[in-house]
């Protein structure tokens, strides 16, 4: 890995730097190793950076960190994926709230971007009507080429991703803590399966534990990196109502499989139904036809995020990149007329969009 990846992988080292801090860092430093080499008095013309920050970037011990890191994932295989990059995930870097980075063990990182993605969540102690539901709906995606995504979790995930597995289907799990552990151990068999096939993706340093916090932050992934979320079986709170509230968030698709009224493990199903976040289905033939994932061939997963509606300021950005790629911030400015703010707060926006791509010397870059 180069140098770049070194600091890129420090930043999430850095107390008091969390995803979105350090993307407005790298955005305006123009790379991460900008970030370390930049003075007190850059940093602190920075938006959202104050005394105390630019003072935990320039006397942290991050970079000690991230060594420590490189030599595990290199004697590991663990891909490193930088929100920058162009195999981040697309649909996954359009939010706001994206992890700046992930770390990948698996066959091929381009499942990441996968024409169709859904997500599988439920409970972690379903019915046998939702664990005869949830192998059927894999089924019926593997038909429809989709890759699997879920948590890894017990119950409805782990249940999901078994029989992708037993399909031979790829599949990828989210994992709440890092990847020099499986949490539960019980899974690891089912994990070890996935890495031939599919992968194991998380946002957090490899002796990362399994802490409660971890697991609301994994949840909004799935949420972000699917095209549609299926939610088989759940109660009316817990894991899986979030990760539908934050798919509903960033405006996926929700599908849910009904249940009786009186049954707590589709209270949640059932709640998602009646208040319009979820359309109710009992096939994949319902979901395929909702999506227009027809028997033509035709595909309508990836592509339409990638047809995104941009401010008139963005326009004249996208406009000079093209004409001019690798173009340096400075003559971007003067060919935007933009002010030094306006033209920032729109080059992280893009960047967020997975259209822009910032280099090394506040160069940029179109990703398409």
């Amino acid at each position: 890995m180069n140098d770049e990846r070194l600091y890129q992988i420090a930043l999430q080292f850095i107390p008091m730097v969390g995803a979105v801090t350090a993307k407005t860092l790298v955005s305006f430093c123009g790379s991460a190793e900008g970030v370390f080499r930049a003075g007190k008095r850059e940093l602190l013309r920075i938006p959202g950076i104050g005394p105390a920050t630019s003072v935990a970037i320039m006397e942290s011990k991050a970079l000690d960190q991230a060594e420590q890191e490189l030599r595990w994932m290199e004697a590991n295989e663990v891909r490193h994926i930088f929100y920058t990059d162009p195999d981040y995930p697309v649909r996954l870097r359009q939010n706001a709230d994206c992890p700046v980075q992930l770390f990948f063990k698996g066959s091929d990182t381009a499942l990441l971007n996968a024409d169709r993605i859904v997500g599988v969540v439920g409970t972690r102690q379903p019915s046998s009507y939702g664990i005869a539901a949830c192998e059927e709906f894999v089924e019926g995606l593997h038909t429809l080429n989709c890759v699997v995504i879920s948590g890894l979790a017990y119950g409805i995930d782990i249940t999901a991703h078994r029989r992708a597995c037993a399909l031979q289907a790829p599949n990828i799990g989210v994992l709440g803590h890092g990847l020099a552990n499986i949490y539960p151990s019980q899974h690891r068999q089912t994990a070890l399966r996935m890495i031939e096939n599919g992968g194991l993706l998380s946002e957090y340093p490899f002796a990362t534990m399994p802490d409660r916090e971890h697991f609301p932050m994994r949840n909004r992934i799935i949420a972000g990196m699917c095209d549609a979320l299926l939610v088989v079986e759940t109660a009316e709170y817990g894991g899986s109502i979030i990760t539908a509230e934050l798919a509903h968030q960033y405006e996926r698709e929700i599908f849910a499989l009904p249940g009786r009224s009186n049954d707590p493990k589709s209270a949640g199903c059932n709640r998602l139904i009646k208040s319009e976040k979820a359309r109710l289905t009992d096939s994949v033939a319902d979901l395929a036809a909702a999506m227009r994932w027809d028997e033509s061939g035709k595909n309508y997963g990836l592509q339409t995020l990638l047809f995104q509606e941009i401010s008139p300021e963005q326009h004249l950005i996208v406009d000079a990149v093209r004409a001019q790629p690798e173009i340096p911030i400075d003559e971007l400015s003067f060919k935007t007329g933009l002010s030094p703010g306006i033209l920032a707060s729109n080059i992280l926006e893009l960047e967020f969009m997975g259209i822009l791509r910032t280099l090394p010397g506040k160069r940029y870059l179109l990703t398409g």
